[in-house]
């Protein structure tokens, strides 16, 4: 479990760092160019991790999947958008803290339906949850910014 604690940490660390550089990358270079050469950069790496574990015979045996498991890229497609215009514009803290608002929210709902092969309910320690990360959001975004 500590690992994946890490994994998550590191997750968080690294959505924000990307989405910083890649913010100031668009501003010099333009949005199309900048995500262009994500991803490029994420197929590549990802094209190199396939032969790794392919090579190390580590291939999960292949099963059908529904049209809608295959919307990820789309998905990654809009978080790099996104990130690339709204940070350099917002700041890395209001968009972070919006970004993990609208994270919270559609987790506890993915989590409610079972949709990531769990089904949690919505107990009242979650929405108090839910609830702080609002005001936490409220307050990241109504604080007076550096002019």
């Amino acid at each position: 479990m500590p690992f994946l604690i890490l994994l998550a940490l590191a997750l968080g660390a690294a959505v924000c760092l990307q989405s910083t550089v890649n913010g100031q990358l668009s501003l010099r270079l333009g949005l199309p160019l900048t995500l262009m050469i994500n991803s490029g950069t994420v197929f590549a790496g990802s094209s190199l991790w396939y032969l790794v574990a392919r090579t190390a015979g580590q291939m999960p045996e292949r099963t059908p999947a529904p049209w809608f498991l295959f919307t990820g890229g789309l998905f990654g497609l809009v978080i790099i958008s996104c990130a690339a215009v709204a940070y350099p514009r917002l700041g890395a803290g209001v968009t972070t803290a919006l970004a993990v608002g609208a994270q919270v929210v559609v987790a506890l709902l993915l989590d409610r339906l079972g949709a990531t092969g769990a089904r949690l309910p919505l107990t009242t320690e979650r929405v108090v949850g839910l609830v702080l990360v609002a005001l936490g959001v409220w307050l990241a975004v109504a604080s007076p910014r550096a002019r």
